[in-house]
């Protein structure tokens, strides 16, 4: 309810950003603002000083072409259907099958750590012994569940170890020995840590060090189709960036060459299959040539016929390489792919000459047609079989000779220096961060307080303002630096000291105020001085005003009825014994308890012996005729006492007085303070008279602002 209050209060105000408040707001929080960044900043460093920093390494490969040893390379060499892809090649060198083989190799599935206290550990560590403890683990395999979880593992003398986990069974162990046991598998190599020492060991699984591989690795060709992979991978230890990413490069490069190995394998098993039936036909071609020299014996064939013979060898020949060229791009393309159409169009052009040739063989005789048929058919395919031969012994000299189309240019080396490091930006950020939030939370307080600074606020609650009372920057720089056990003495009082002050200026224009509201008060010369809280100038207000009225050449008497932490008999010089609790008790008369201050017209009654019972005695039969007695003898008596909100002392006060005023101070109380006052002497069936804004700040809206009457003549 009070935050709705609130805003609906700042809602009503003018919607243009008051800087200067906002300034004021923000010096005011000043010592919270300068404390909190600075907590930031040591946080800040604190993380950069305990945060391990990060190296990176590098290695670059070149990616050539592959060579061409395919049946149909001849084919398609322009198409360049061998070319390498990079982005082909940085998706293998970051695949699954090359980091799993690296993560096999170097058993990155295994993290062992020393065991720190949480969040602090690692700053600990800075003030601790610096003697590195490690333990060597080369095995430890867990069950699926039990992947990702921390395990224990407790050294117990220099050569043996206790593991243990939350709801396992432990195992105890030595170096160099390996322990089986409900699916649990370990071998501790060796252990360099005095007993006691604790280790958190962790079998993570293999899609989790793949995922953490690859957010740390990195791979970009090195100017565009330059054939040149630059690879990069980062992480704490400089050594084990150089381990993993050489081991990563060389499983890259082991991969391509079984890639190579496995086509060249196919492509001989290939040849290897076709290699029968081509041997089958040209022995079929043989005997059929044997039997027809037989039968018609040897036949003289004229030159024409002789080339004609040699152009369908060789056009057979090159159909039937196409051919099996054709058989092999079927593997990887179908029918309607460029590439198959282009040798369809060959394969085309090669049958027109064909049949062109036979157009021209049927015009020799009858018996050298048909030996030319069979000459073709015996030489084309021992063409072809001869082929077959070379390209069998071809592709197995390629098998055992099988080398990758990629190679390491430049091993793995780290940077020296850290990459990323970012201290200085961290600093920054943090003490901006911490600026950020105090400025924030100061303005969120203010907001949710709804501090008084306008005395539009305090009249919208029916209350009369009868007086602003600017901040005395003399008192303030005087008084400042006072402790909370410490007040301000004789030589601080404001009307003694600066009667020129424009404080004592505005409480002038308050005494006048009071005169005319006491016009038609039947106790018309009795004021009471309460306020909300503590800390926001009562007293200051009490015995300034006392002073001022004092001047006007008025009878003044100034009660201290604050019996539990009243300090005016400090702030005029006074004794505190023999006082109004002394009256109270019956042990004194008042008029023995006048104390003389100096002031022309100005009395003063003391609080007497503190008291923790102050309500009691205040509710006594003595306290009416004290007053009673005062109220003749004075023209005014000003009584100060003790703040409503802790106490309700000022009520009890304010059943006997003509008016009742409450100070409240500007940007400390707010509207739940004034509201919360206003309760307690409505409570008490009482009318607060007026509201005296204290310490109201230059430039505010409420502030007193006619300071060149206050300067001195």
């Amino acid at each position: 309810m009070n935050l709705e209050k609130n805003l609906q209060t700042l809602m009503s105000r003018d919607e243009e950003i008051d800087l200067l408040s906002l300034l004021a707001l923000f010096y005011a929080n000043k010592y919270k603002i300068i404390f909190t960044t600075l907590a930031f900043l040591l946080l800040a460093f604190l993380y950069t000083t305990t945060q391990k920093p990060v190296y990176s390494a590098s290695v670059l490969i070149q990616v050539e072409k592959n060579s061409a040893n395919s049946l149909i390379g001849k084919f398609l060499s322009p198409f360049d259907m061998n070319a390498s892809s990079t982005p082909t090649e940085i998706g293998i060198l970051t695949s699954r099958r090359v980091l799993n083989q690296t993560i096999a190799d170097l058993g990155l599935q295994i993290e062992v750590t020393q065991k720190q206290v949480p969040v602090i550990g690692a700053l600990l560590d800075l003030f601790q012994d610096t003697t590195e403890k490690s333990v060597r683990v080369v095995q430890f395999d867990v069950p699926p569940e039990y992947e990702d979880e921390a395990w224990t593992l407790t050294v117990t003398s220099p050569d043996s170890y206790k593991l243990s986990f939350a709801g396992a069974e432990p195992l105890v162990g030595k170096t160099n020995q390996p322990v089986s046991a409900n699916g649990i598998k370990i071998n501790v190599a060796s252990i360099a840590a005095p007993a006691g020492t604790k280790f958190n060991l962790i079998e993570h699984s293999r899609f989790n060090v793949t995922r953490d591989l690859l957010k740390h690795l990195n791979a970009a060709e090195q100017g565009k189709e330059s054939g040149l992979l630059s690879v990069t991978f980062s992480g704490f230890d400089k050594r084990n960036n150089m381990r993993i990413l050489n081991s990563i490069s060389q499983n890259y490069m082991k991969d391509n060459i079984a890639r190579k190995a496995e086509e060249t394998s196919k492509s001989l098993e290939f040849v290897n299959n076709l290699l029968p039936g081509t041997q089958q036909r040209l022995r079929q071609a043989d005997q059929k040539l044997h039997r027809f020299m037989q039968v018609n014996g040897s036949v003289d064939l004229p030159l024409e016929a002789k080339n004609i013979l040699e152009s369908l060898v060789t056009l057979q020949a090159q159909q039937n390489e196409l051919q099996l060229a054709r058989i092999e791009l079927s593997k990887h393309y179908t029918k309607g792919h460029p590439l198959y159409r282009s040798l369809m169009e060959k394969d085309a052009l090669l049958e027109k000459e064909k049949r062109e040739l036979n157009q021209q063989i049927a015009t020799i005789p009858k018996t050298q047609q048909d030996y030319v048929s069979i000459k073709r058919d015996v030489e084309a395919e021992q063409e072809i079989y001869m082929q077959l031969l070379s390209k069998q012994q071809e592709l197995s000299i390629a098998k055992a000779s099988t080398v990758a189309n990629v190679r390491i240019v430049d091993e793995a080396v780290s940077d020296p220096l850290p990459v990323g490091s970012k201290k200085g930006l961290i600093l920054v950020l943090g003490g901006l961060f911490g600026l950020v939030v105090s400025c924030g939370w100061s303005m969120l307080m203010h907001i949710l307080r709804g501090p008084l600074d306008d005395t539009k606020l305090i009249e919208k609650r029916g209350v009369s303002v009868l007086g602003s009372v600017p901040l005395s920057k003399w008192l303030y720089a005087k008084t400042r630096h006072l402790k909370n056990n410490q007040h301000p003495g004789r030589e601080d009082w404001l009307s003694k000291a600066h009667p020129e002050d424009l404080a004592i200026e505005a409480l002038r224009s308050l005494r006048t105020g009071i005169f005319i509201s006491l016009v038609h008060k039947q106790n018309k010369n009795i004021i009471m001085i309460s306020s909300a809280t503590s800390g926001v100038g009562k007293t200051f207000i009490s015995s300034n005003l006392a002073a001022v009225m004092a001047d006007a050449g008025k009878s003044i008497l100034l009660i201290d009825a604050d019996l539990r932490r009243g300090y005016l008999h400090e702030l005029l010089g006074m004794r505190k014994t023999q006082g109004v609790a002394d009256i109270l008790k019956g042990r004194l008369d008042a008029a023995e308890a006048i104390q003389t201050t100096g002031h022309p017209g100005l009395d003063f009654i003391s609080t007497g012996e503190s008291s923790a019972h102050s309500s009691e005695l205040l509710m006594s039969q003595h306290f009416l005729p004290m007053l009673t007695w005062a109220q003749q003898q004075y023209d005014y008596v000003i009584i100060d006492t003790p703040p409503i909100l802790p106490i309700t002392d000022a009520a009890i006060v304010a059943q006997h007085v003509g008016l009742a005023l409450l100070v409240l101070r500007y940007k400390t109380n707010n509207l739940r303070d004034l509201d919360i006052a206003l309760s307690r002497f409505s409570k008490c069936n009482i009318t607060l008279d007026g509201v005296v804004f204290n310490a109201v700040h230059e430039g505010s809206p409420s502030a007193y602002g006619h300071s060149n009457y206050s300067a001195p003549l």
